[in-house]
């Protein structure tokens, strides 16, 4: 099974704590942003636990 085809201005592979800043920083300026993660949300890591905004 073959997923649908989505266009985007920005795609961003991996949704740690970098991915997903670039991502939302980049709708935030108007792009159309896709972000992939290969693990199932929500899941037991704590990489970016101690990051505060």
């Amino acid at each position: 099974m073959r997923a649908p085809v989505t266009y985007a201005d920005v795609v961003v592979v991996g949704a740690g704590p970098g991915g997903s800043t670039a991502a939302a920083y980049l709708s935030t300026l108007g792009h159309d942003v896709v972000l992939i993660e290969k693990e199932a949300f929500p899941r037991d890591k704590t990489c970016g636990d101690g990051l505060t905004p």
